[in-house]
């Protein structure tokens, strides 16, 4: 089939279809945006039609709209912090669960990832530490080794978001007698502006 056979309008069969992208405003939880609406429009009937590929970009695009009015990263957002982290689409997969072919999903915004997915994702690109232990338990040796509490100090300081001390302890068993296996505690100082006074709270994590 020629490319004009391709582009030959259905409607009329006479005519040929000129992409063109026109302003769709959306509305959604209150939050309203004027976004791309990929279409085609027939040169000899005027007919306004969109392909199978110019409607799957139309949803993504509303869905990226929509991922981030609730608060989650869009799939532009989830593939820089993929890159920043170092992995492929499939060690993100095998650290953070949701499928083989979930990550191509999540940032091609044909699906919208869970909100614990989220956090644990932004959880992993902001605690270097937490990704080795994601890394450990997915049974990925390199990548866990790669990730060292002296790169996770290093980090901290370059970002300045946060002074930070490590505690390692050798056993750590809570009331229930759950955790018998060596633990580790990081304690962050997160330094915050509160009403224009730098203020300063700490935070705790139990890898």
């Amino acid at each position: 089939m020629t490319a004009h056979q391709d582009m030959l309008c259905p409607i009329c069969e006479a005519g040929t279809l000129t992409p063109q992208i026109a302003e769709n405003e959306v509305t959604y939880k209150g939050h309203t945006r004027s976004l791309p609406l990929l279409m085609s429009v027939c040169q000899a009937c005027g007919s306004e039609q969109a392909s199978a590929q110019q409607t799957r970009d139309n949803k993504r695009t509303m869905l990226a709209f929509r991922k981030e009015v609730d608060g989650l990263l869009t799939g532009a957002e989830l593939r820089a912090l993929r890159d920043r982290l170092g992995i492929s689409q499939a060690q993100a997969a095998r650290l953070f669960g949701g499928g083989p072919v979930a990550f191509s999903k999540y940032e091609n915004d044909d699906v919208a990832q869970s909100e614990a997915m989220d956090r644990l994702i932004r959880l992993a690109a902001d605690v270097p530490q937490a990704l080795r232990w994601l890394a450990q338990r997915a049974g990925d040796a390199e990548l866990a080794s790669a990730v060292t509490t002296q790169g996770f100090c290093d980090y901290l300081a370059a970002m300045g978001r946060y002074a930070q001390t490590v505690a390692v302890l050798s056993r750590s068993i809570d009331v229930q007698h759950r955790y018998s296996e060596p633990r580790q505690v990081i304690r962050l100082s997160r330094i915050g502006e509160d009403h224009g006074r730098w203020t300063q709270r700490e935070e705790t994590l139990v890898l």
